[in-house]
């Protein structure tokens, strides 16, 4: 189970009540009536894996994690840098214990940006089956940048993403299955999507971003061909 939840901060401007969700009485926007919907919908799938996104700390910590541990789910948090929001990946305790977690490293060059602050903020997990140790899974979840014009930023971190994922799939524990999830913010016709799908771009739309070094760069490396 994959949801992007809307963290409390976004639902509450101004700009969320008349442009993303005119349609919603405020009632329906406040954090209490939500996460109590959130709590009962989540529990009813009786998932072994959820991983949301845009989860406030507070509601994390205070809500969402003691509600689903009484359902026998353990929960992970990673609170994206200088906000007060992240994601969450939650596993049954009965079926997996956590054998290791890697978040993102991003370069200093990144980072230090302000444009490329919002890569920050990938959730990587390795769990393993409490019934049979020799059995492992990669659980990633991530939150791609939102805006409609930000293609080429989305392209950043999915190329990013990956290349951190197949690192820890393949080098760190080769062979094991992976499940990917996460609010992509994207479309079939999209240069995420493209890339995610087949591993690479077609010439034409590298072209079409070649005035972006950086992500020519970041293809290339990882798709020569």
């Amino acid at each position: 189970v994959s949801y992007n939840i809307l963290a409390d901060a976004y639902a509450q401007t101004e700009f969320s009540r008349t442009v993303l969700y005119p349609y919603c009485a405020p009632y329906a926007l406040e954090l209490d009536y939500r996460q109590n919907l959130l709590k009962k919908e989540l529990a009813g799938y009786s998932a072994d894996l959820i991983c949301l996104q845009e989860v406030d700390k507070a509601v994390f910590a205070d809500s969402l994690a003691p509600a689903l541990d009484a359902f026998g789910l353990e929960g992970l948090f990673r609170i994206k840098e200088k906000q007060h929001e992240g994601l969450a990946t939650f596993y049954r305790r009965d079926k997996f214990g956590l054998l290791s977690q890697h978040d993102v490293a991003f370069s200093e060059a990144l980072r230090s940006d302000s444009l490329h602050r919002e890569l920050c903020d990938k959730l990587v997990s390795v769990l393993q089956s409490t019934t049979d140790p020799s059995r492992k899974i990669c659980v990633a979840n991530t939150h791609l940048y939102w805006h409609p014009k930000g293609g080429n930023i989305r392209l950043i971190q999915i190329a990013v993403a990956l290349s951190h994922i197949k690192h820890v799939a393949c080098d760190l524990y080769p062979s094991i299955p992976i499940i990917f999830c996460g609010d992509f913010n994207s479309t079939p016709s999209s240069g995420t999507y493209s890339f995610i799908n087949s591993g690479g771009l077609r010439i034409i739309l590298v072209k079409k971003i070649h005035e972006f070094n950086l992500i020519y760069k970041t293809v290339y490396k990882l798709n020569p061909a």
